[in-house]
């Protein structure tokens, strides 16, 4: 049986893949919130300061943040155009060198390009801010480099909630071939209410250094969750094994045109806490399936698309 998340000799490392501090529009200095995730747990945090020229075109340098016991991704948020533009689309690039050019005037898309041929890793962030949809995404300039999108924006949720959750979005590409990874962040400003430490990504890897953890996220080894653990996730032929935290409900979801065979296991109440469960993957041979964790509270949990 093989396991699609614990590869290998490693640990699950805790990180924040999208924040803002006050190089850009957030409230905190780049140390100050790097103390804060710290503090909350966590073992690494990527801070994705706007790349934008009327903040300076930063790339907020961390590298000076980073401790034994905590680590972080130098990164940025890119935008595919100007903000005016209403099929404008944001993108977390992690691992950016710090000296990242700033593109010529009105290229945008083609520094997201240039980012991705530098190796990092890009995470479309938020789609629901603008309403972009998945088949106007697919044709902007720069798209086709992304890695990932962000399925749960908690910012969004505590002032848009309405735009939180774009696992939908990321369904529709994937049942189009995009082979694409999921991610939950915050996208924290510290600066009008409680947004941060509200969903995070637990990245399988050897060590918590940053070369470690962006090679993990480039392979998937990794899930997102605002609470519940995904303690494994095991493919023997068309057989799922899935192992969690107590839940309430362990969903698999795929293709819409196979929404019939979509399967889920919930609690009963003489069976409360659920803390495994089996599926047949049998008709989503040639497709995607990929699962979703719900605690008793509502909290969830992401895997990333598992291809058959």
């Amino acid at each position: 049986m093989a396991e699609l998340l614990a590869r290998g000799p490693g640990r699950f490392f805790r990180g924040n893949l999208h924040c803002h501090s006050d190089r850009s529009d957030g409230a905190l200095t780049p140390a100050e919130l790097a103390r804060a995730y710290r503090a909350a747990g966590y073992d690494f945090v990527a801070i994705t300061d706007h790349f934008e020229e009327r903040f300076g075109w930063p790339v907020t340098d961390t590298r000076s943040l980073q401790r034994a016991d905590f680590t972080t991704l130098v990164g940025a948020e890119l935008s595919s155009a100007d903000w005016s533009d209403p099929n404008v689309y944001w993108v977390a690039a992690l691992g950016l060198a710090p000296d990242f050019a700033p593109p010529r005037a009105g290229e945008h898309a083609e520094a997201i390009a240039r980012a991705a041929v530098a190796g990092a890793f890009l995470v479309l962030l938020h789609p629901g801010l603008n309403g972009l949809r998945p088949e106007v995404a697919r044709r902007q300039p720069g798209f086709d480099a992304i890695h990932a999108v962000e399925v749960y924006t908690h910012q969004s949720w505590i002032y848009r909630p309405d735009t939180a959750v774009a696992a939908p979005f990321l369904d529709a590409l994937l049942a189009d071939g995009r082979r694409l990874h999921a991610v939950a962040a915050d996208d924290a400003h510290f600066r009008d209410g409680p947004d941060a430490f509200g969903a995070w990504v637990q990245v399988y890897a050897r060590e918590r250094a940053p070369a470690a953890l962006l090679a993990a996220l480039k392979a998937g080894a990794y899930y997102s969750t605002q609470g519940p653990a995904l303690t494994s996730l095991a493919l023997a032929g068309a057989t799922l094994r899935v192992a969690c935290s107590p839940c309430a409900r362990v969903l698999l979801t795929g293709p819409t045109r196979l929404w019939r065979r979509w399967r889920w296991r919930l609690a009963a109440p003489d069976e409360l806490p659920l803390t495994e469960a089996t599926f047949d993957l049998s008709h989503f041979r040639g497709s995607f399936c990929r699962v979703t964790l719900v605690d008793a509270d509502g909290r969830r949990a992401w895997s990333n698309p598992i291809w058959l």
